[in-house]
């Protein structure tokens, strides 16, 4: 429905958002940024070596200017005309390196002055893509329930067939049961009539502790709607409190930029001022030397004349040395402090910049999270999603809506093909309660098979123990009877005979050494065919339980779906009864459920059908999913560092390392730096002594 309404506005959004793109494009193509940058490159580099060459000029003026004060009188005349174009010549060089640096200024000044703002048209386009993407996932979602509308269609229609048959069934099965069934009605109605009040009764409760829950879900849901609209109105004060602080922030950066362009312009003034004081002194040098030209032409004639008009003139000349050399100690504290104040403008002006950056993140920030935060319209699907599921799940459908949807012979065939179903579904679960318990009497029988099996194996290892006991015991025995025997013989028959005898003790040990070791070795080998025969029982009888553990699983999820249609059933007969007023209820008395087992195959089927689980695990992939991929892999990294105990004790022993490396290093650094320091400082002296001795 809002498909058709979004197409005009998305258009607007368009028609109003391309002509600043499509000025800011224009704008930017017609710069040519890459050009510019080669060029501003060239200046660079051009002021740059500006700058070396003044520094160079600087010193050798410092140098001449040494050496004009150690030459002699007559020298100083002859030096004094190339110092003092020396000086021209660097005072030239030093305007035509400002004029260059201002024109660089202004020229990329007049090329940025009238460019637009750039981060409105980024912002609008990164917003386009967000909705963009949005509606992508709107489309798929749609198409997604578009594909499970149709299969359920596709399905209704084969249910309708089916009901088609099973109605012409039901009226042949009625037609034939109507004859026997009449002679049983009455004997079954007194009975019928109490099992539904009992059913009725225990329905009401149900019914009753469904409405509550449902309403403590309801009351938790309004609950959580409240919080978020509280966060929601948070944020929007939040947002604005951003806006307003950003706005004072311009402002502010607007007024000191004001200040230190006054600044810039009275240090302009001063520079200019300085220059004109410059050229006012270079024309009283020019003064000078056409006066000193003309005192050296007359000084044939006037020697002792004019000694004293050459020292006045000498001094006077070393007067305006020193004024020029003070204007250029002034004009070079003068570029100082403009390079310092430009400097300090710039690392300002970034400073505002990185604050105003910080600003528009959080921004940004907050913008995200009102976005991730659910929405009144998604709290009103949630809601219908969730009368939906009681609809279908416990049949909470109110007495009139269920009287206008259904009635007349429509409702008879859905109640006669109701409790066909509920027959149905308690005839296989009786079938599946029966197989169940005929599962575990087997699975109780395999079990003690194995413990008398394993109790006969214990008890033939303790006799196999005694019966070699009395083997080692009888041939011991055996062996003194035979030492008391010779010796019986010895004592008769002296010291005739020992040597018969010793053969015949010798035989009969062999002898008695052979039965024993057949008896033990036909003995070894009953046992390892009885041990194999048992190792084998005990295989199968394990296989026998995986099978039977797998099948008790099946028949448990069985039993959970048989559950869940039973409710089904069951809420829809006592909706009808509630609804209809009508008494004429049949019930399978096969089917009865024990509270024990009702109650644990309830929460088996409550845990099942848990929608907010699923949601909730829902959401998480969700949310792991549009991890970036640098937030993917810390994520991962994290879980494993902290997972393991020696990937924790390996970055605790890492970081610690690290830390000890860094700190040793700043260390080192700083003390390397206080010696240069320190020496750069005995420098820095011996040069700012040189200019007070010059």
């Amino acid at each position: 429905m809002d498909s058709p309404r979004g197409g005009p506005e998305r258009d607007k959004a368009n028609s109003t958002s391309s002509t600043p793109l499509a000025a800011v494009a224009s704008f930017w193509k017609d710069f040519d940024l890459e050009k510019e940058r080669s060029t501003l490159d060239e200046q660079g580099l051009r002021i740059a070596e500006n700058q070396e060459n003044s520094q160079k000029n600087r010193r050798k003026l410092a140098e001449s200017t040494r050496d004009f004060k150690k030459a002699s009188t007559e020298d100083k005349l002859s030096l004094f005309n190339s110092l003092l174009k020396g000086y021209q010549e660097e005072v030239d060089n030093l305007t035509k390196r400002a004029k260059y640096g201002e024109n660089a200024f202004l020229n990329i000044y007049q090329k940025l002055y009238e460019a637009p703002d750039p981060y409105p048209v980024i912002a609008s386009i990164a917003e386009k893509d967000s909705k963009l993407s949005e509606l992508e996932s709107e489309n798929r979602k749609m198409k997604v329930e578009l594909e499970e509308f149709r299969m359920e269609a596709t399905h209704l229609k084969n249910q309708q067939a089916t009901i088609r048959r099973l109605e012409e069934r039901c009226r042949q099965l009625e037609q034939q049961a109507s004859i026997y069934c009449n002679s049983i009605y009455i004997s079954m109605e007194e009975k019928v009539k109490e099992i539904v009040e009992i059913k009725q009764r225990s329905l009401a409760e149900e019914n009753q502790k469904t409405l509550e829950v449902l309403k403590e879900r309801e009351q938790l849901l309004q609950d959580q709607l409240r919080q978020a609209q509280e966060s929601v109105s948070t944020m929007q004060k939040l947002h604005e409190l951003a806006q307003s602080q950003l706005f004072e922030v311009r402002a502010q950066s607007e007024e000191e930029r004001a200040a230190k362009q006054s600044e810039f312009n009275l240090l302009m003034d001063e520079v200019e001022r300085a220059q004109g004081r410059l050229l006012s002194l270079e024309r009283e040098k020019g003064l000078l030397r056409s006066q000193l030209q003309t005192a050296n032409e007359d000084n044939d004639h006037k020697n002792s004349d004019n000694l004293d008009a050459d020292s006045a003139l000498e001094n006077s000349l070393y007067a305006k040395e020193k004024i020029i050399s003070e204007l250029n100690v002034e004009l070079h504290k003068l570029e100082n402090t403009l390079s310092n104040e430009r400097e300090e403008h710039i690392n300002e002006i970034k400073k505002l910049n990185s604050l105003l950056n910080e600003k528009e993140v959080a921004l940004e920030e907050l913008k995200k999270e009102l976005q991730t935060r659910p929405t009144t319209k998604l709290i009103d699907d949630l809601r219908k999603k969730v009368k939906i599921l009681q609809a279908v799940g416990y049949n909470s459908i109110e007495a009139e809506d269920w009287e206008v949807a259904t009635s007349g012979q429509e409702m008879s065939k859905l109640e006669s093909l109701l409790l066909d179903k509920n027959r149905k579904v308690e005839h296989e679960l009786t079938q599946l309660k029966v197989q169940l318990s005929e599962r575990t009497s087997l699975l109780e029988s395999a079990e003690a098979k194995v413990v008398e099996l394993t109790a006969k194996v214990n008890e033939q290892q303790r006799l196999i123990q005694k019966l070699e006991d009395d083997i080692l015991k009888g041939y011991s025995s055996k062996d003194r009877k035979g030492t008391r025997f010779d010796d019986w013989d010895l004592s008769e028959s002296g010291a005739t005979e020992p040597s018969e005898n010793e053969e015949q003790r010798h035989v009969s040990s062999d002898q008695d050494q052979s039965s024993m070791l057949k008896v033990i070795c036909n003995q070894r080998d009953r046992f390892r065919t009885r041990l194999r025969e048992t190792e084998e029982e005990i295989r199968q009888l394990k296989e026998k339980i995986g099978s039977l553990t797998s099948e008790l699983d099946k028949t448990k999820a069985d039993n959970v779906k048989l559950y869940g249609k039973i409710r089904y059933v069951q809420d829809y007969n006592s909706e009808r009864v509630i609804s209809r007023g009508s008494k004429k209820y049949v019930e399978d008395l096969e089917g009865g459920f024990s509270s024990d087992v009702e109650s644990k195959y309830k929460k088996m089927y409550e845990d099942d059908i848990n929608p907010f689980a699923a949601f909730s695990k829902k959401e998480r992939d969700q949310r792991y999913k549009e991890l970036g991929l640098r937030d993917k892999i810390t994520l991962s990294s994290g879980r494993f560092l902290l997972g393991n105990k020696y990937a924790r004790t390996f970055v605790f022993f890492y970081t610690i390392g690290l830390h000890i490396l860094v700190f040793t290093c700043l260390y080192r650094m700083s003390a390397l730096s206080y010696l240069s320091h320190g020496e750069e400082s005995l420098v820095g002296d011996k040069n700012l002594n040189l200019p007070h001795a010059l």
